[in-house]
């Protein structure tokens, strides 16, 4: 039995297949880990999350913003310009994949292998039994009776950059942003929700996963998605990287995990989207790519110290 994992599909439904085609992945023996953003700005969102459904305990997805996403549009969120979701919330078996979508996991651990899987990044400060106190509680607002009313609050209020009291409703929308929108934090958990392609300028700041002192460090490895601009992430002992921006003229990427922190690279696929000649996957470059309405900047930190929620979720560093 094998446990692969891929980084973000975001609809590259036939990339996907064909990864899998590729190491001849049996859903009777092996299985499949989703780091989050199943669907969105690529071709077939509605087939892949099909599929994926389909595979039943042999796939294990977590949630991304862009899942996220979906939900709040259920709920009736303004799409974005560059959104891909309408066959999926056309289909005739929306309710049932929709269902499925919001009882996937925001933090998924497998204890014998000691990886953590989570879409964006973890809070330095979060043990790993945290992150999972922290990651039921949105898990449970997302399955109940009030799940779209969470997702509106998602759509339409700030996400605060340091973690909220206990007792204050905007500490949800904190942790479900730390889930799945996390790029460069500091050492006692501010968080920047503005940077979106190349490095902070806050010399306080870091990717999430290499400050010195985290506290989840010591109980697991992790495996996340999110960050396309920062590409593969394979050179650190305690974290694997796999968004190598597929809707972005990069790839696909199929990693195996073993117990220990091991994990090797077995499988890649090249972009669904049509790729330019010698297209440069840097972050400087994927910004100049995008439309200058993508760059509005975010509304500046307020006395409450909170930022406002991203206008657009998904211009390319998003992803």
């Amino acid at each position: 039995m094998a446990v692969y994992a891929v980084g973000d599909i975001q609809g590259c439904y036939q990339q996907l297949r064909d990864l899998l085609d590729s190491v001849a992945f049996d859903p009777a023996e092996d299985t499949l880990w989703c780091a989050g953003d199943l669907v969105n700005r690529g071709p077939d969102s509605l087939n892949t999350l099909r599929f994926l459904k389909g595979l039943g305990d042999a796939c294990v997805c977590v949630l991304g913003n862009h899942d996220l996403h979906l939900l709040e549009q259920v709920d009736g969120a303004k799409p974005y310009r560059r959104d891909t979701l309408t066959d999926v919330l056309n289909a005739p078996d929306t309710d049932e994949l929709i269902e499925w979508l919001r009882f996937r996991p925001l933090l998924h651990y497998d204890a014998d292998l000691g990886w953590c899987m989570v879409h964006a990044g973890l809070h330095p400060r979060w043990s790993l039994k945290k992150a999972e106190k922290r990651a039921c509680a949105i898990e449970a607002r997302l399955r109940s009776d009030g799940w779209q009313e969470f997702c509106h609050q998602l759509h339409h209020q700030k996400f605060p950059v340091s973690e909220p009291a206990k007792d204050d409703p905007a500490r949800t929308l904190f942790t479900t942003a730390v889930f799945t929108r996390t790029r460069y934090c500091t050492q006692d958990g501010y968080f920047n929700w503005n940077v979106r392609t190349g490095a902070s300028g806050n010399k306080k700041e870091r990717a999430w996963f290499k400050h010195r002192r985290l506290a989840w460090r010591g109980d697991c490895n992790v495996v996340y998605g999110h960050w396309a601009a920062n590409g593969l992430v394979s050179n650190q002992s305690h974290v694997l990287g796999l968004d190598t921006g597929c809707v972005w003229g990069g790839s696909l990427t199929l990693a195996q995990l073993g117990k220990g922190g091991f994990s090797h690279i077995v499988a890649e696929q090249a972009c669904a989207m049509p790729k330019p000649a010698e297209r440069d996957l840097s972050a400087a470059s994927l910004a100049l790519e995008l439309p200058a309405e993508d760059f509005v900047p975010l509304s500046p930190v307020d006395e409450a110290g909170v930022a406002a929620p991203d206008p657009d979720p998904d211009s390319e560093s998003e992803t």
